[in-house]
């Protein structure tokens, strides 16, 4: 990943509020290959992981999207001695290329407390149990029309396989 593009995603990340300092790294993870992961120092007690992954889904390009926040007191000067993130369940991303997999991944990255979801991430491998299931399932009907039970996602554990699973 190019440098620019780690700027441009630290300057976006900066507007947040609540943030005092913040870094953003390229991660090298096999399968994944070279993700972005940004390291965030809260400005107070109050940082919500959960929105600040909101405001990045909805200013960045998808691609942009860190792999990961890391909270942490400070950043080094140097960047030595910054945790390995956890990336566990993430698979090489790739991006949702219709509308009702672009809803499905944000409701999956939502619920399960993601920066981000691609249409091959596994909901057990992320860490998905039964209520996720539920409520991926009860807010993802009525948006897009087609009712998805918790077996679905069960048997369809992936967007990929969903989005599938729901044209038959």
């Amino acid at each position: 990943m190019v440098a620019a593009a780690v700027q441009d995603v630290r300057e976006v990340l900066a507007g947040y509020p609540g943030l005092a300092d913040l870094v953003v790294r390229t991660h090298e993870q096999e399968p994944l290959g070279q993700v972005l992961v940004a390291y965030v120092v809260p400005a107070g007690a109050g940082l919500n992981l959960a929105e600040l992954h909101k405001y990045a889904r909805r200013e960045l390009p998808a691609a942009l999207v860190p792999a990961a926040f890391v909270v942490v007191e400070a950043i080094p000067a140097d960047g030595a001695g910054l945790p390995a993130p956890d990336l566990r369940g993430l698979a090489r991303y790739r991006a949702p290329e219709t509308p009702r997999q672009e809803v499905l991944c944000a409701i999956f990255a939502d619920v399960l407390a993601r920066p981000r979801c691609g249409v091959d991430d596994n909901f057990f491998a992320l860490g998905g149990e039964s209520i996720d299931a539920m409520l991926i399932a009860g807010r993802a009907s009525p948006v897009i029309g087609q009712e998805i039970s918790i077996d679905d996602l069960f048997d369809a554990p992936t967007v990929a396989e969903l989005d599938q699973l729901l044209d038959n």
